[in-house]
């Protein structure tokens, strides 16, 4: 069974909030007009005066008038304390709130971990993608801790200057649907935002399942990147330092 996933948080939440506020004011408007029809144009008795019972129409209508113009302002006052998505992706700024290019480029050596080069990377790709093709537009590094030629941290690298689909999610979404996507996508679990540091952001880590257990899948997201980090460990916090320091060594 598929079931619908709603999220308050978007741009598409938040018009529908709005069209949802104003087409119930219009039904109310409409409704008003209509039960009070009659009323408005009650008949002139015989023998009355016809100017004073046409002033008379005249005032019930200008009532129901002032009544129309007091609900469509309060609905459009309504529709725009709920209009209030989250800023898309693109509109991130660092943490101090300025603008940076974030141009991604993987160091060779953050925070004791060497990227694997030749021989060494073949073999991890090898291993980290059992067959898989990844997206032409996606860029991988695989990093090694302890120096045995082995992978401990792999990351894929999506990036707005080079991918006009993720472009286009940057100019669309959120970084929370942004990241909240790419958890579902990897099935994720216990899924914790962290600190994202100078860059700004999101930042983010959660459980996935490893080949030999579980495994840290982190993710980072900003105007421009959205960047995965995938370690061999299960200290969500300790991943989320390690991501940092890698996202800190190639934000250029």
């Amino acid at each position: 069974m598929t079931v619908a996933s709603i999220d308050p948080t978007s741009q598409a939440f938040a018009v529908g909030e709005v069209i949802g506020v104003m087409s119930a004011a219009a039904t109310a408007i409409g409704a008003l007009w209509w039960l009070t029809r009659s009323w408005r144009a009650q008949a002139t008795p015989p023998g009355s005066d016809p100017s004073r019972a046409l002033r008379e129409r005249r005032k019930r209508t200008g009532f129901i008038a002032g009544v129309t113009v007091f609900i469509a302002a309060a609905a459009s006052l309504k529709a725009a304390a709920s209009y209030n998505p989250e800023p898309r992706a693109i509109e991130a700024l660092a943490a101090d709130g300025t603008e940076e290019s974030l141009v991604i480029v993987l160091p060779e050596i953050f925070d004791r971990f060497r990227l694997l080069t030749g021989e060494d990377a073949k073999r991890a790709e090898t291993e980290v993608l059992a067959g898989r093709k990844l997206p032409h537009s996606m860029r991988t590094g695989y990093y090694d801790q302890d120096a045995d030629g082995s992978y401990d941290l792999f990351v894929l690298v999506n990036s707005a200057d080079w991918d006009p689909e993720v472009a286009e999610n940057k100019a669309t979404k959120s970084i929370a649907q942004e990241l909240r996507g790419f958890f579902t996508a990897g099935k994720a679990r216990e899924v914790t935002p962290f600190d994202a540091g100078q860059h700004g952001g999101g930042l983010s880590c959660g459980l996935v399942a490893g080949p030999d257990g579980d495994q840290t899948l982190c993710a980072w997201s900003d105007a421009v990147n959205l960047v995965g980090v995938r370690l061999r460990t299960t200290d969500l916090a300790g991943a989320a330092r390690t991501t940092l320091a890698l996202r800190n060594a190639a934000t250029r």
